[in-house]
């Protein structure tokens, strides 16, 4: 014989209060340091090797800004790029890893860029620009491996 209760169908299958808990420790996870990183190139062609050279500089800080060099600034550099400069903006401006695109217009620009962008890094691919060691002084500068092939070299004589 199953035995009917009277009482409420919330009474009824009331659960019992669970006993506090106590927190001894609480894991972090691991965040990239509150600092932002900063890249030139022309990116024409974007593809996997670009990607991934992003998304390494993205692990180094909470920030990446690219610059992406203007159509102008290309053919002063003696490589026309196949896209357009907007063209190739928005593919960065698509891109996860970038919290910011800039026009490179002249390498006469980094220092502003450092200042104005509160720059902690400048990454740059081995072997470019070792005059760049130059603004070590305001900036980390950091010669960083690289499958990209080269599409341009910065004139040593410029300065920094």
């Amino acid at each position: 014989m199953i035995q009917q209760t009277t009482a409420p169908f919330w009474a009824r299958n009331r659960v019992q209060e669970a006993p506090s808990l106590c927190v001894t420790s609480v894991e972090r996870l691991p965040r990239p340091p509150l600092r932002s990183i900063l890249t030139y190139g022309a990116f024409d062609g974007f593809h996997a090797g670009h990607a991934r050279w992003l998304g390494q500089l993205s692990l180094l800080g909470s920030d990446l800004v690219v610059g992406c060099a203007t159509d102008v600034f290309c053919d002063q550099m003696g490589q026309s790029s196949t896209a357009s400069f907007d063209a190739r903006r928005a593919v960065l401006e698509s891109c996860r890893f970038v919290s910011r695109v800039i026009a490179l217009e002249s390498w006469d620009q980094r220092l502003t860029d450092i200042v104005n962008y509160n720059i902690s890094i400048l990454a740059v691919r081995n072997g470019m620009g070792p005059e760049l060691d130059a603004l070590s002084d305001i900036v980390q500068v950091m010669h960083l491996p690289s499958d990209l092939p080269p599409t341009w070299v910065e004139p040593l004589a410029r300065s920094a």
